[in-house]
């Protein structure tokens, strides 16, 4: 497996002077939990209750995933590709276990979430919902290639990440609707 991920890495691997380079630097910050503070003014929302709870869910699933990733990085304890291969270091020097990348779990987190929750936000607008979802797991799969494209992560912690920080979305994102239907009147 490793072979595989390291050939792969090596395919994807462009470095911050890339051709890409720039946009991967963006995409990358974008994903680095940073983000996650535009919650905050949403959580103390003066407005609908409903923008609040989905805030406050939203706030939940990204905190659950982001303690898991620090938990499986911890007991995994695998070195980074730019570590393990010598190349140049991404952008702040990441040195914290590269298995799962927390920026793909926080991403695919989010974007899965919304894909979740979307549609109970806008029931007016199914369109509006699905649109919005769409971007969503764009710039979340740009997020997570990025930190392939940059040297952070191989491809498996990528894969690895998104696919729990995607199940964690889910499941809070289905759960959040639920709870937000049984509220709304009919």
């Amino acid at each position: 497996m490793q072979g595989l991920d390291d050939r792969t890495f090596m395919a994807l691997y462009g470095g911050a002077q890339g051709p890409m380079g720039t946009p991967m630097i963006v995409f990358s910050l974008l994903g680095g939990g940073w983000a996650a503070l535009a919650l905050v003014p949403l959580i103390a929302w003066p407005g609908p209750s409903r923008v609040r709870s989905f805030a406050r869910a939203l706030a939940v699933a990204i905190a659950a995933q982001a303690l898991l990733v620090v938990g499986i990085k911890a007991a995994f304890g695998r070195v980074r590709p730019w570590i393990a291969l010598g190349l140049p270091a991404p952008i702040g020097e990441p040195h914290d276990g590269s298995f799962p990348s927390g920026h793909a779990a926080g991403a695919f987190c989010v974007a899965t979430f919304l894909a979740m929750a979307m549609p109970g936000f806008f029931p007016e607008s199914p369109r509006r919902a699905r649109w919005l979802s769409a971007v969503a797991m764009i710039v979340a799969a740009a997020i997570a290639f990025s930190r392939v494209y940059l040297g952070a992560h191989f491809p498996s912690d990528v894969l690895a990440g998104g696919l729990l920080g995607g199940a964690i979305g889910a499941a809070a994102g289905r759960a959040h609707r639920d709870v937000a239907q049984k509220w709304t009147p009919t």
